[in-house]
């Protein structure tokens, strides 16, 4: 029985597909990924901060750039000790800012167990992972059908979460699972400190049938952080541009927020398989943010902070044998209230303020190619209004994705 489970927790779309729990049958594997992409301009110029309008923002969330970049590479192995026991060990490496500060960083490592399978089956994990709760978050860029990971996901998680912590789950292959995991505050937007950390629940549905299946789920976060700064540029990791003679950069306030950041969000995906061939599909998620806390700086300045976000996604798709044509549409907006008396000056230097009520939003148009089985080609055209300035840019990009060990495992081309 315990044989069976695990097959079917390594097979079913219902988990993150990021996440992987290796089999009895093939209890050691090795996967790597690695994802290049050539953009014809960036979104901001190399004396700028990336600054969404009416949101804090940090973690790994960089912008754009022009010209030929290694948007990530990973490098994981997962190994089945006995019937119950496992461990999955990953590094990776991701496109930083101009400076190239994104090394190599050990983003999984964690042992699991997974048992009672007659009332479960139950699922245990500890150590550095991804959260299970949005299917997006844990994803890798070898796996979405975008090359570039979702602005709300930006600016509301920066982008990549990897965090100390522990997962206790229930999964049924082809039904619910549910589950809750508590963090240490590694990852943004919450802080490793004393009075920071953070945990989630999470919950969805799976059903497969002949030609139509889907999956519906509903998650909570909630994060509390402690004097948290924008770690992109300062707090510490200062990456703050020089100019050159003749050229001017742009000055950066490091302003913290101390508070909580409550998220909830809905996700769903839908694939409807017309004929052997052709395959639709439809997939997206909503999140909303409120954070409640203080604004503050280095000479005492501070303010109270209301605020409310939401933002989300929307990607139909289309599959036509070894080609996937789809849009992505996404939107973001914003609605702070700063109260104090250094309240403006914090809220503009911070980049809460928006005065032009600027709603961000994107629009991509993508193109895929499963040129080999392990090769994939990718090209876009993306119409980028996260800032009040509008950035069009194409983009064209090579996908390898395969399992070295064992080497007659052909490796799965899942997106969303």
């Amino acid at each position: 029985m315990i044989r069976r489970l695990s097959a079917a927790l390594f097979l079913a779309p219902a988990t993150a597909s990021a996440h992987y729990i290796p089999s009895t049958d093939v209890p050691t594997t090795v996967d790597v990924g690695m994802v290049t992409t050539w953009r014809s301009s960036s979104l901001i110029n190399d004396y700028q901060y990336w600054q969404v309008p009416g949101t804090l923002m940090g973690g790994h969330a960089w912008p754009a750039e022009k010209g030929v970049e290694v948007d990530e590479m990973t490098l994981s192995l997962a190994h089945r000790l006995d019937q119950n026991l496992y461990g999955v060990v990953e590094v990776g490496s991701h496109a930083g800012d101009s400076d190239d500060h994104g090394g190599v960083e050990l983003e999984h490592a964690y042992v699991g167990w997974v048992c009672c399978s007659d009332y479960g089956p139950w699922v245990a994990e500890v150590g550095r992972m991804s959260a299970l709760f949005s299917p997006a978050l844990a994803e890798h860029a070898t796996q979405r059908l975008a090359s570039e990971a979702p602005l709300t996901l930006d600016v509301l998680f920066g982008r990549h979460f990897h965090d100390d912590g522990a997962r206790l789950w229930w999964h049924e292959t082809g039904g619910i699972s549910a589950g809750a995991e508590i963090w240490r505050g590694k990852a943004y937007p919450a802080t490793d400190t004393s009075d920071g950390g953070a945990w989630d629940v999470f919950a969805r549905y799976n059903w497969r049938g002949e030609r139509l299946s889907w999956e519906t789920g509903a998650w909570f976060y909630s994060a509390a952080a402690e004097a948290r700064a924008d770690h992109r540029y300062g707090g510490g990791h200062q990456h703050v541009p020089v100019a050159p003679p003749g050229e001017t950069a742009t000055a950066f306030s490091d302003i913290r927020f101390t508070g909580d950041s409550d998220i909830y969000g809905v996700h769903a995906r839908v694939n409807y398989r017309l004929s052997q061939d052709i395959t639709l599909a439809l997939d997206g998620e909503w999140i909303h943010a409120n954070l409640d806390g203080v604004l503050h700086d280095s000479i005492g300045r501070q303010a109270d902070l209301d605020g409310d976000q939401s933002g989300g996604w929307i990607q139909p798709s289309l599959r036509w044998r070894r080609h996937t044509f789809g849009v992505r549409a996404e939107y973001l907006t914003t609605d702070n209230t700063v109260v104090g008396p250094a309240a403006p000056q914090l809220a503009e230097e911070s980049g809460l303020a928006n005065p032009d009520d600027h709603d961000p939003r994107r629009f991509t148009v993508i193109w895929h190619w499963q040129w080999r089985d392990n090769i994939a080609l990718r090209a876009e055209a993306i119409r980028d209004e996260s800032l009040t300035e509008t950035d069009n840019r194409w983009t064209l990009g090579v996908i390898w994705r395969q399992r070295l060990w064992p080497g007659k495992t052909k490796s799965s081309h899942h997106h969303r």
